[in-house]
């Protein structure tokens, strides 16, 4: 048994007093996977009672310790960012609680420093009957704010094809070029596939892809999917890069990361294409 002034061996992270800091913690929590399994959102007592932290338990119990950036009772950044957080947790557990703990605990806490028996305190400790984190949730799914337009806007490398990892590394550069590059790949790609060297663009993808003798095709799907997945290629260049070819880019991060996504999956459609065994015409 461990001593019970010995430092509890969690993890801590936000900074007290700082909400945006706190925000970001558990924003970055879910959005990398981690299973929120149960929230304990500790208020100060006394004098501080509109002061409050969070004590996450997620995957294989392991406690995380959110410090107190939260706040209530007033406006402000403190009670925006409080509300902005459980309506993110509300998604993902209803195991949410409130206790009032100890000033004590509450500033170790803030400190990094909460010993083993602090956890043991805080795990003993009375959960509020009257919920009143209940308050800054609507009842109506459809009342509650979009919690999700706060989180981070990146590339989900997982799934990246590995033919574009390198282009994808620099997107957060230059997203333009990089999607502009992403097209010239995928363009070379089939080009060299098929040997049609002089084709370019949706007549490349044409000729590639469409029709029944098609040089590339979906094996185990029937016309009509092959036909389906052939458009992609032709439709995604004619709504998509025609325009940014020729036009100065539209700084708009949703949107180039969606397109890119969009490449993406020319990408693995490609590579699940395969050579039809035919004689591909020599290019005069």
């Amino acid at each position: 048994m461990l001593p019970k002034n010995k430092f509890a061996a969690i993890q801590y992270l936000g900074e007290s007093r700082i909400t945006e800091l706190c925000k970001e913690a558990v924003i970055k929590l879910i959005h990398f996977g981690d299973k929120i399994k149960e929230v304990k959102i500790l208020t100060a007592e006394g004098d501080h009672s509109n002061c409050h932290a969070l004590l996450l338990t997620i995957d294989y119990e392991i406690q995380i310790a959110i410090k107190g950036g939260f706040s209530s009772g007033y406006s402000g950044e403190g009670p925006r960012g409080y509300a902005f957080i459980l309506n993110l947790l509300n998604h993902y557990t209803e195991n949410i609680n409130e206790y009032i703990t100890p000033i004590n605990i509450f500033e170790r806490l803030d400190s990094s420093c909460l010993t083993v028996e602090d956890l043991e305190c805080i795990n003993d400790l009375k959960k509020l009957r009257t919920a009143r984190w209940y308050d800054f949730v609507p009842y109506q799914k459809k009342d509650r704010p979009n919690v999700f337009n706060q989180f981070p806007l990146t590339i989900p490398m997982a799934l990246i094809d590995p033919r574009l990892i390198e282009i994808a590394l620099e997107f957060n550069n230059n997203p333009d070029n990089s999607i502009l590059n992403a097209y010239r790949k995928i363009e070379s790609i089939v080009r060299e596939r098929v040997c049609l060297t002089h084709e370019s663009s949706t007549k490349l993808f044409s000729k590639a892809f469409q029709g029944d003798d098609s040089l590339l095709y979906w094996k185990g799907l029937d016309s009509g999917e092959n036909k389906g997945r052939a458009s992609l290629f032709t439709s995604i260049f004619m709504a998509y890069r025609n325009n940014r070819a020729h036009q100065e880019p539209k700084e708009n991060l949703h949107n180039d990361i969606r397109e890119f996504l969009l490449i993406n999956q020319l990408f693995i459609l490609e590579k699940k294409a395969i050579l039809r065994e035919v004689n591909i015409p020599a290019q005069t």
